[in-house]
């Protein structure tokens, strides 16, 4: 454990900084410097301004890695990984940040060299292919990288005049996937929890709820994992909860049961709309979804959509792990809990209550992240946005299994954090 934490410190100083120093004026994530053989352009691809791609190509191949956008294809096929292995929301959302990082600046270094489109396409298509692959290790052998192979033979094909390019845009789309691995292998969320530094019971401390009555919590360690932006998982918080015995978090339990008792239909779709547990795209591929559709309204360009991926998932990312830092400093006890200990015995919300502490709510955190995002992006649709935020953070005191003051403070919390990122890295 010793050395593994070592090494992270020892990797993570020298990327950090680089990406740091990129940030306002290229927009790097991951390091704004390509190996000095990846940076020599190959004299055998001229006219590389040149943003046309060639050929009729009306098949089936010219439609997936020509016609539709790489944006647009890996996040579906990214959001199918998440539903498939059932991956819960903060590890949906860090995969979706490698890859949507990695592809953004695979794109920024080939274009930066004067790369043509279908190069550039090249660069993002494998990026995306090889992180995926490193992602989801149980995918039969070399499908995902096929997928990429597949893109590039396309372009290729389409191109043909520029294969020396797009076999140029490939390669530095391989290097930054390697690049992004690397800082997956130690950005901490493969360490293991010891449980014998959970804190002691005590009143009003998070136990696990029915009906799933876990002994152990969700992901205790995430809120040390590293941010994108932030400097650590506690430079922002928020405000400490009312504490147990008081007569504000006994108030907030018995607006919970209120609720429960009276939920009209509309409460109860929003509640089950945006309960997103594992086996769904989880709230993160929600909000991915939302980009995409506000992107195609918007007709947003390919540059475009490549960096407001990226920022979006690194805010929400950068948001997760603020959350469960708090969540693990409080510890707070879930309303069923308390319900059910003070104030009915046979309480039981309409959602399963998630094995992990209550404060601050995950969903709203996330969602404030993310709003703050979409409204610089999109400003002619501050309302929508702000109208979902507010749902999601909502959805969980219709379900039960959050008060108030969670969500509250969750979406306070996450859109300081979007606000954050965006003045750190435009």
């Amino acid at each position: 454990m010793a050395s593994s934490f070592f090494f992270r410190i020892v990797y993570s100083l020298p990327l950090l900084f680089a990406a740091t120093q990129g940030f306002a004026a290229n927009h790097f994530w991951l390091g704004a410097s390509l190996k000095p053989e990846l940076a020599l352009v190959s004299p055998a691809s001229p006219h590389r301004t040149d943003n046309a791609l060639s050929g009729s190509g009306d098949n089936a191949w010219h439609a997936r890695w020509v016609r539709q956008l790489a944006t647009e294809h890996w996040n579906e096929v990214a959001s199918g990984l998440i539903v498939k292995y059932r991956v819960n929301p903060l590890r949906s959302v860090r995969t979706l940040t490698l890859m949507h990082v990695t592809m953004h600046d695979a794109h920024m270094h080939a274009e930066q060299l004067g790369l043509a489109r279908p190069a550039l396409a090249a660069a993002t298509h494998l990026a995306a292919s090889r992180l995926l692959a490193h992602s989801f290790p149980l995918e039969p052998a070399g499908r995902l990288e096929a997928m990429g192979e597949s893109a590039l033979a396309t372009l290729v094909a389409e191109s043909p005049q520029r294969a020396n390019e797009i076999a140029h845009g490939a390669e530095i789309g391989r290097h930054i996937a390697q690049r992004a691995i690397l800082r997956a292998l130690n950005d901490g969320a493969d360490e293991v929890w010891d449980l014998r530094t959970r804190p002691d019971a005590k009143p009003g401390m998070w136990q696990g709820a029915p009906p799933l009555d876990s002994a152990h919590p969700q992901e205790p360690l995430a809120g040390f994992w590293q941010p994108w932006v932030l400097k650590s998982g506690s430079e922002l918080k928020p405000p400490p909860p009312p504490a147990p015995d008081s007569e504000a978090f006994l108030r907030a339990s018995k607006e919970v049961l209120h609720i429960g008792r009276n939920l009209t239909p509309e409460q109860k779709r929003i509640a089950e709309d945006w309960h997103l547990d594992q086996g769904t795209v989880t709230p993160p591929g929600l909000w991915n979804r939302k980009a995409r559709t506000l992107a195609v309204r918007r007709d947003l360009p390919e540059k475009e959509r490549l960096r407001l991926m990226s920022m979006l998932n690194v805010a929400m990312l950068d948001a997760s792990i603020a959350c469960w830092h708090a969540k693990y400093s409080w510890w707070v006890q879930r309303p069923v809990t308390t319900i059910r200990e003070q104030l009915d015995p046979n309480f039981m919300p309409l959602l399963v209550t998630p094995p992990h502490p209550s404060y601050v709510s995950g969903h709203a955190t996330v969602s404030g992240a993310a709003s703050e995002i979409l409204k610089r992006y999109f400003p002619e649709d501050v309302g929508e946005i702000d109208a979902w935020a507010e749902e999601a953070a909502m959805s969980r005191l219709y379900g039960g299994i959050h008060y108030r003051f969670d969500n509250e403070a969750g979406l306070a919390l996450g859109r300081e954090i979007g606000k954050t990122v965006l003045e750190r890295t435009m």
